[in-house]
């Protein structure tokens, strides 16, 4: 049986008209805050589904959020799923509805796409990643007067991870250690962050001369929807640069999914990880974390990106930041 104002007004104790006043924000609402949060704690748990059809037609705000994946393969990838849910939840501490909603067809597909999730009233958009046909989406939600933040996107209000950081930081680290014979992984999409951390490394040196030692461009792209061929790509880059230069004594992968098949080709030809040849990824996932070999990764700071996505989301205040995220050694977290 579908949950009414009837039902919460009953279990909180005041009128239907004081429960929807709190329900819809209304301006002239006079309740304690203590009532509000009562509300709204009892209409989650008894999974209270408004219907925004009147709001829509009086040009209210639906209070609503749709957290858009611009690949399917980020609904499987555990960085993602947390920081979804860190989103989410902070999202219903405001009071603000969201939902789920995967992006992932051509420019035409994706705006048609955005456009059926305003008629449907969604008020705010954070999207994960950068959709085909980002600049038009921009257009058109900013047209409708709705706010929208990305993460790792091209949109102007954008939060990212600062990979350049992490990038320079290990290889710095690599050179310290003696291990001067690296590699850095890139994919076919655009990487010129990657890139250019890597130069920044040897100022000195000849960009083209930097990217022919140190930098091996593998099959990755971001059209990859499946994490096990994302490792499968890690191994073969793996083999690649090993049988090309056995002497290498460093690597650095796209991230911890493209590592773990770097490890599997490593293990299979009786390398020593962490003594003959030294591994860096990026995520910290489960599988990283609980590995028995010594490893490097990083882990992203999810818990302040998770809070600067909701404040923009909400207040669409104007914002384009890179947050630094934390080197991890996996013996470290073994012990």
């Amino acid at each position: 049986m579908a949950v009414t104002l009837k039902t919460i007004s009953e279990r909180v104790g005041i009128s239907q008209a004081a429960v929807s006043m709190i329900l819809n924000r209304r301006e002239n609402d006079l309740s304690s805050p203590e009532t509000r949060e009562k509300v709204f704690a009892i209409a989650r748990e008894l999974n209270y589904k408004q219907k925004f059809g009147h709001k829509i037609l009086r040009g209210d705000k639906t209070h609503s959020v749709a957290i858009v994946y611009a690949m399917h393969r980020l609904l499987l990838e555990e960085q993602i799923q947390n920081l979804v849910l860190l989103v989410s939840r902070k999202l219903e501490k405001h009071h603000y509805f969201s939902s789920l909603q995967p992006i992932a067809g051509s420019a035409e597909e994706n705006e048609k796409l955005i456009e059926e999730l305003l008629q449907r009233g969604i008020d705010h958009f954070i999207f994960i990643g950068c959709p085909c046909g980002f600049d038009r989406i921009e257009e058109l939600i900013t047209r409708h007067k709705r706010n929208l933040v990305g993460f790792n996107s091209l949109f102007t209000n954008n939060i990212s991870n600062d990979t350049g950081y992490a990038i320079t930081t290990t290889l710095r680290q690599f050179i310290a250690e003696g291990r001067t014979n690296f590699r850095l992984f890139v994919g076919k999409y655009p990487q010129k962050v990657r890139v250019q951390a890597v130069c920044n490394v040897f100022p000195d040196s000849p960009p083209e001369e930097v990217i022919r030692k140190h930098i091996f461009f593998d099959e990755f792209s971001g059209e990859v929807n499946n994490i096990d061929e994302i490792s499968r790509i890690g191994y073969n880059a793996t083999r690649n640069v090993l049988e090309a230069d056995p002497d290498i004594s460093a690597l650095m992968y796209v991230s911890d999914y493209h590592m773990l098949g770097g490890i599997r080709y490593l293990y299979e030809k009786n390398y020593k990880i962490g003594s003959d040849i030294k591994l860096c990824g990026f995520n910290n996932i489960h599988a990283v974390r609980n590995n028995i070999f010594p490893l490097l990764t990083w882990e992203i700071d999810m818990e302040k990106i998770s809070s600067l996505l909701v404040e923009e989301c909400i207040n669409n205040s104007g914002i384009n930041q890179l947050i630094k995220p934390k080197p991890i050694k996996t013996e470290e977290q073994q012990q």
